[in-house]
């Protein structure tokens, strides 16, 4: 039996037997750790799978698509980082459903990982996509649950994790499988998070994202913006980023809904005002610890496997950490 405390929204419960669903939602598994116990890509798909890099596999491998022979439950491209240029092999990629059963799939030669494991059914699911969201469970007239559908791959939703090494980064959301009003469809993560993405590549190395940075003068535009676009987004990004409806919990208790940029763009310099929506810059965040960096939440945070709901994005040794911290300590200049 898989057995690890998880701490998520203040609320400590076992993996297992006693795996606790009552607050599966964004903001009840915020800070729930990667699991454990498993071995690595124990759910890997059969085949050589090389093709396609990048592309959103759930376009052919669904029923009545173009590889109907091979329905993937969930697929997708893992890559060093945001921007997509280079892939990564052997990285982890581990899903745990509603039941508490985890998916453990490894990226192959090619950067791809897929598997043919159902992926459990959230009886209280809602689909949430397009502006449209459609409560995919009623109740009857005493009151009693009539669930959603388990063949729905709406329905079908799972925490997810990246590991590369020693390295974690969390999916802070909680998503389907299926995106679209067809519950037959299958949503591979390439669909949002690929070199052309709303939300970038799916990554998880501790590559450093320029190959090298200068010992003093460090530029915001040449050297920080690419690290902060890289690694920061598409969390702390300008506009609305509230974790969307996904179960009834979301509905009932709006805490178990997140705001994941936490009030932060870190996309630019000086804070973003975007609609009504006013968010705090890179500098509100750095200039203020500039005799002392590494108390500035902007490293900080991002540091830490536990407390930051995106997991750990570097560590202190990190090249990229190092020039953050050096450019706090020169005075945050926007140049």
């Amino acid at each position: 039996m898989l057995f690890c405390l998880l701490l998520a929204g203040g609320l400590m419960y076992a993996v297992g037997s006693d795996y606790d669903a009552s607050n599966f939602s964004a903001g009840g598994r915020k800070l729930q750790p990667a699991p454990a116990g498993h071995i690595p890509g124990k759910d890997n798909g059969a085949g050589t799978g090389t093709h396609n890099a990048g592309e959103d596999c759930g376009i052919c491998h669904t029923p009545n698509g173009k590889a109907s022979n091979y329905i993937f439950t969930i697929s997708g491209t893992l890559y060093e980082d945001r921007a997509a240029r280079k892939i990564s092999k052997g990285g982890e990629i581990m899903l745990q459903d509603v039941n508490g059963n985890v998916i453990s799939m490894t990226s192959n030669e090619a950067g791809n990982f897929w598997t043919y494991a159902p992926i459990g059914s959230n009886p209280r699911a809602i689909a949430s996509h397009g502006g449209i969201t459609e409560e995919l469970y009623s109740y009857d007239a005493n009151g009693n649950l009539i669930p959603a559908d388990p063949a729905d791959s709406r329905t079908w939703q799972y925490k997810a994790w990246v590991r590369n090494g020693d390295r974690v980064i969390k999916m802070v959301t909680i998503a389907p499988v299926g995106g679209s009003t067809d519950p037959t469809s299958r949503m591979s993560c390439n669909m949002h998070h690929a070199g052309l993405g709303s939300r970038g590549g799916l990554w998880g190395s501790p590559k450093s994202t320029l190959p090298s940075y200068p010992a003093d003068g460090l530029s915001f535009k040449k050297h920080m913006l690419p690290i902060f676009k890289n690694k920061c987004a598409p969390c702390h990004i300008p506009g609305s980023t509230m974790t969307r409806l996904t179960t009834e919990s979301d509905i009932l208790s709006p805490s178990t809904s997140i705001d994941y940029s936490k009030g932060l763009d870190l996309t630019s310099y000086a804070g973003s005002t975007v609609d009504t929506t006013i968010k705090k810059g890179i500098r509100d965040i750095a200039f203020p610890y500039q005799s002392s960096p590494d108390s500035s939440p902007l490293l900080s945070m991002p540091a830490s496997p536990t407390v930051h709901p995106g997991g750990q994005i570097w560590t202190i040794t990190d090249t990229d950490y190092k020039a953050i911290r050096q450019w706090i300590a020169e005075g945050t200049q926007n140049n």
